[in-house]
């Protein structure tokens, strides 16, 4: 076997692949969620009032590494399921769990904008209905991470379909094809090419079982990285941002942005260090079943706060005129954390009372995973 099958144990989840799956995984999936659910409540509370949350410290501090830690983590799943399928059936069921999930959220997001529209005497622009699903499904679409997820997964399986005959080879002329795609402001083509490598990374390093074992070893390599990831954080600007910065490269300019990128590279890979040596020891704490069972709704999580933390939040932020200083320590620390668990276990709740329980629309908007 070229992926090792780790021994069932209490609490162990089941991967969709048949295989059992460390436990840590859906720990470290729980942290993530949690850090997104945290980073749009920052966001979303301050972007009413025109603050600045970019130079906020948590908000920079989620976003130097949350979303390449989701990513790395598809990519290492992805080893379970290429080693029990062929290539062809793990791009079917790729089709199921993200392409299905991704277009379904396309059209109910515009539904969803039409209807809070209405309710906030706005017009609700249903003429427009076509063109605003060209730009959720192709242009902008607002579950990019889904579509992003898809398209990772199908440039692997057709990387590991020419390594057969090209050996690694396959992996880079994949790679620097994409990165020759001369723009990057549609189809998600940034942020494929940003994460492909996060995603390549967790796969190999899974395949290849390139892990450290030994305990000194491990907690050297943490305390190394979590020293050089605060030393480096402060350098980090609004243009690092996944969103502003999309490698449109100016000639007068050309080495600040490699460097920049390169820098962006390491604090993202410096995080993913970090989450999985915390995830490991809390693996083995009371707050781990806690951590465990929200990673196993991160999908549903993400889906539904979509439309209540980046949906409804601002605009009831908007509408009380609430002024909350989102910098200060007593928001920051207090409020929001108390924010982001209502909102977690709000999205849990829904899940299973509305999506989990509905075969159809588990289907629809979970790919099946129920």
């Amino acid at each position: 076997m070229a992926v090792k099958i780790f021994q069932k144990k209490a609490g162990c989840s089941e991967s969709t692949t048949g295989f059992f799956v460390d436990p840590t995984i859906d720990i470290i999936k729980g942290m993530a969620i949690i850090l997104v659910v945290y980073g749009h409540v920052i966001e979303h509370g301050m972007a009413p009032n025109a603050q600045d949350f970019f130079l906020n410290p948590v908000f920079k501090l989620i976003y130097t590494f949350h979303m390449p830690l989701f990513v790395f983590m598809s990519g290492y799943l992805m080893a379970f399921s290429l080693s029990r399928r062929s290539l062809r059936g793990a791009f079917k069921v790729k089709c199921k769990s993200l392409l299905v999930p991704f277009l379904s959220l396309g059209v109910l997001g515009i539904a969803v904008s039409y209807f809070f529209n209405v309710i906030f005497g706005k017009a609700g622009g249903v003429f427009n209905f076509s063109q605003d699903l060209i730009d959720q499904l192709l242009l902008r679409p607002s579950a990019w991470f889904l579509f992003t997820l898809f398209i990772l997964s199908a440039l692997l399986i057709y990387s590991i379909h020419l390594e057969k005959r090209l050996g690694v080879v396959g992996f880079l002329s994949i790679y620097f094809l994409m990165l020759v795609i001369p723009y990057n402001d549609y189809c998600c083509i940034y942020y494929i090419k940003w994460f492909y490598l996060f995603f390549l990374t967790g796969y190999l390093i899974n395949r290849y079982h390139l892990r450290i074992t030994y305990p000194m070893g491990q907690t050297a390599v943490f305390f190394i990285s979590l020293i050089m990831f605060i030393g480096l954080v402060p350098f980090w600007t609004t243009q690092d941002y996944i969103y502003i910065n999309k490698m449109n490269f100016v000639s007068n300019q050309y080495f600040h942005e490699i460097l920049r990128i390169m820098y962006r590279y390491f604090m993202g890979f410096l995080g993913i260090i970090i989450s999985f040596y915390i995830g490991a020891k809390l693996s083995r704490t009371k707050i781990a079943p806690v951590l465990r069972y929200v990673g196993t709704y991160a999908l549903d999580i993400y889906i539904i706060q979509m439309c209540i933390v980046e949906g409804v939040y601002p605009r009831l932020v908007y509408k009380m005129h609430s002024h909350l200083d989102f910098n200060s320590p007593l928001v920051l620390y207090i409020l929001a954390p108390l924010l982001v668990i209502f909102f977690v276990g709000l999205c849990m709740l829904i899940s299973k009372l509305l999506i989990r329980k509905n075969s159809l629309l588990g289907r629809l908007l979970l790919g099946g995973r129920v």
